[in-house]
């Protein structure tokens, strides 16, 4: 593991606070097996690492997919998919925890909740999942081009046609009916949103569900 790839590295992506709690529910675990939802800019990876977790990737962009599999070609603890993420999860193997904190903001409420059951399916009876997801309050929310039902594609910025979905509390807890629902919290996604997708300036007034579920046991 190189120095980029350690999280007291100053120059490198701070991990979502998502990740930090999976990390630290982690670190009492004998090398837990994790799936990531979404690679991103690669700012979480290293926080489970740290951990002492096995990390399977989940990465439906071509690009970023062969990014994080040169990244850790040579480390045994990643393992990079590359899958549309309502799809099956092509790894077949139990997890210990998953975490998604950017990529199921995107797609229509069908979609999510197809990759949602998907990821459920896969998690060990009690096992943690971290999630972001779009909410009703967002200034972006009906707004843009209507792509299907609560589900805008914004039509200028870094994510132009790009078809995002939000949720009000009620339509998350249905989303979420695999789980014990432990935390909905709504917030500001000022200092979270991911700066490969977003300027400053776009992401000041953006607003997510943080959320935190374990499935049903």
């Amino acid at each position: 593991m190189n120095d980029i790839d350690t999280p007291a590295d100053a120059a490198a992506p701070s991990p979502h606070p998502l990740a930090r709690e999976l990390a630290a529910f982690l670190a009492a675990q004998l090398t837990p097996h994790v799936l990531l939802v979404g690679y991103g800019n690669g700012r979480n990876v290293p926080a489970l690492i740290h951990a002492g977790a096995r990390i399977t990737i989940l990465e439906e962009d071509a690009e970023r997919a062969r990014s994080a599999a040169a990244r850790f070609a040579t480390d045994a603890r990643v393992n990079v998919n590359r899958a549309a993420y309502h799809e099956p999860i092509p790894e077949a193997t139990t997890f210990d925890g998953a975490l998604c904190t950017h990529a199921l903001l995107h797609g229509t409420p069908a979609s999510i909740g197809a990759a949602v059951a998907r990821i459920c399916d896969r998690l060990h009876s009690g096992a943690p999942f971290f999630l972001t997801l779009g909410t009703k309050s967002d200034p972006r929310y009906g707004t843009g081009r209507a792509a299907g039902p609560d589900t805008y594609a914004p039509e200028s910025g870094s994510e132009r046609g790009v078809p995002h979905a939000y949720f009000d509390a009620a339509g998350a807890r249905a989303l979420l009916r695999g789980f014990t629902l432990e935390r909905l919290e709504e917030s500001s996604a000022a200092e979270t949103a991911g700066s490969w997708a977003h300027t400053g300036a776009e992401s000041a007034t953006l607003r997510h569900w943080f959320v935190r579920a374990s499935r049903v046991q």
